[in-house]
This record gives structure tokens, C-alpha cells and sequence, in this order.
């Protein structure tokens, strides 16, 4: 059904659950990933208090953290069979998803939503919502999963494993 599906991810455990979605319905439609992750110099402001021009550290350090993330996630889709590409954007976040995702021809967006209410939300913004209205392509979006839910998982995960000898 989609040959490439975008993912936008950052370090959140929602993205997390976005990737592992991702990586599964790439698996049932033999689809491509393109991994996308954003250096938006604007959070700054927001969260750290910088002001322009801003720290050359900062921006540095936001961009290799991405990259780590990125390689990282990489590695895990194609541990599973999946083919993915990596791109580390800069700006807006809900820009550069909404502008990547028609550079590159995806079927589909894929992101987690951090489900911010109040002040941050006022203040940081909602991307997902900036996407899923401006979006032309479908969109997923996703949480994250549950403690309840994950606990559940890994002791099945744990009751299944064959008993160390």
C-alpha cells in the first residue's frame, strides 16, 4: 500500500512506539523508512532560555544527538528487515515533516504525539496537530505505550524465554 513511509522521531518514547508501528506495517507492505529527526533551534528559546544568536554548542550538540538517535534507529529497522534512510532536518518541526514528506514522496507519515496540554502546549506547540492538518498524505500518530501495557509485554516476553541453564 506505501512504498515509503515518513518517521518523524526525536527522543521520546512516542516516537519509539511511532518506529515500532512504522517498522511493522513497512514489514506487511515492503515498504521503506525515512527517518526523519529535527534541530529546532527555536526550542531553545523555549526550553534552555538561549536567545539568537544561540550557542554554537547547543545547536551542536542537539545535532549529534540526533544523529546518534537516527543511527541507532536505523540499525534497529534493518535488525528486523526493514530498509531505512536516515535525514536530520532543521527549522520547524511541522515544516520540515510536511516538506520532507513531499520531497521524498511518502505514502504516509508516521509520528509519535507527546499529548502536551496547558502552558507547554501553548508554549512548545503541538507538531502532530500542525501535521495532521496540513498534511496531503495519511497520517498515523501514536503514543506511548502504556506502563501497565509494557509490563504485561515483558512478562509474556519473559514467560516465553526458554529457562537460562
Amino acid at each position: 500500500m506505501f512504498n515509503t513511509i515518513l518517521v518523524a522521531v526525536d527522543q521520546s518514547e512516542a516516537a519509539q512506539a511511532a518506529c515500532d508501528l512504522a517498522i511493522a506495517m513497512a514489514k506487511e507492505d515492503k515498504a521503506s523508512l525515512l527517518l526523519l529527526s529535527i534541530v529546532d533551534v527555536s526550542k531553545l528559546i523555549a526550553v534552555a532560555g538561549y536567545e539568537a544568536p544561540y550557542p554554537v554548542d547547543a545547536i551542536t550538540m542537539l545535532r549529534a544527538g540526533s544523529e546518534e538517535l537516527l543511527a541507532g534507529m536505523k540499525a534497529s529497522c534493518e535488525k528486523q528487515g526493514v530498509s531505512a534512510a536516515t535525514l536530520l532536518g532543521e527549522g520547524d518541526a511541522c515544516d520540515e515533516i510536511l516538506r520532507v514528506a513531499q520531497e521524498h514522496h511518502a505514502g504516509l507519515i508516521c509520528m509519535g504525539t507527546h499529548g502536551r496540554q496547558g502552558l507547554s502546549r501553548l508554549f512548545i506547540g503541538s507538531v502532530a496537530e500542525g501535521v495532521l492538518r496540513r498534511a496531503t498524505v495519511p497520517v498515523i500518530t501514536t503514543k506511548p505505550q502504556p506502563v501497565k501495557a509494557k509490563k504485561a509485554a515483558d512478562t509474556r516476553r519473559l514467560a516465553a524465554a526458554p529457562a537460562a541453564k
